[in-house]
């Protein structure tokens, strides 16, 4: 019984980690205080231990010897990757969406960026940067493919892409995301593919950019 309730408070205590490190209550490049964290979620250090190490071993936090646990901040290269990889498994996921999505589901989609036109003020391009990041995390939900969601929980690799913010403005953005849309209204599940794939390699192409320093 024991094992199994250490097992639990290890997998609460990571879950809130993870989630204040998504959310960015933990900020790239924060040491990570260990004693504070164990007071917050009222634990002891012993989990928190294990939590930070299985975070250093997902690349989300950095060890760096006799001075602690960090945020870690991505390169140019693992931004590529990582929206490479989110072109692939998003791609999929609205195709898939276009399939099996309820309507009521496909709706929460088509109407999620009805309130925004351009240009939008400093107060509005924050509200359309949460509401870009619920989109795209509603369509992994609304796929029904329970592999991809669960590579979104064990990997993060929505979340990760949205460590420097927006990385092409709503000016450029949000006619693409009109343009998903569109496809998501037709159940186009291949344009939509498509259009998600054009619109997550644009992001792609803004570090590949400066990988090739331009």
């Amino acid at each position: 019984m024991r094992r199994v309730e250490n097992k639990a408070l290890r997998n609460y205590v990571y879950d809130h980690i993870r989630v204040m490190i998504d959310q960015g209550d933990l900020p790239i490049g924060k040491k990570i205080d260990k004693s504070e964290l164990a007071e917050r979620l009222g634990v002891s250090q012993t989990p928190i231990h294990d939590a930070l190490n299985q975070l250093v071993g997902e690349k989300f936090l950095e060890q760096r010897p006799r001075d602690g646990y960090y945020i870690r901040e991505f390169n140019a290269v693992e931004f590529c990757e990582l929206f490479e990889m989110r072109a692939g498994l998003e791609g999929i996921a609205v195709r898939l969406c276009c399939e099996n999505a309820t309507d009521e589901q496909l709706r929460v989609l088509t109407s999620a960026f009805d309130e925004f036109s351009l240009p939008l003020d400093e107060e509005l391009v924050h509200h359309y940067y949460e509401i870009d990041r619920r989109f795209h995390e509603d369509i992994v939900v609304f796929s029904g493919n329970g592999f991809i969601l669960e590579s979104l929980k064990t990997t993060g690799f929505q979340a990760r892409t949205y460590q420097k913010g927006l990385v092409r403005g709503p000016d450029i953005t949000l006619h693409e995301h009109r343009m998903v849309v569109e496809a998501i209204k037709a159940r186009d599940g291949e344009r939509a593919q498509q259009q998600m794939i054009w619109h997550l390699l644009g992001s792609r192409d803004v570090f590949k950019a400066l990988l090739l320093g331009k």
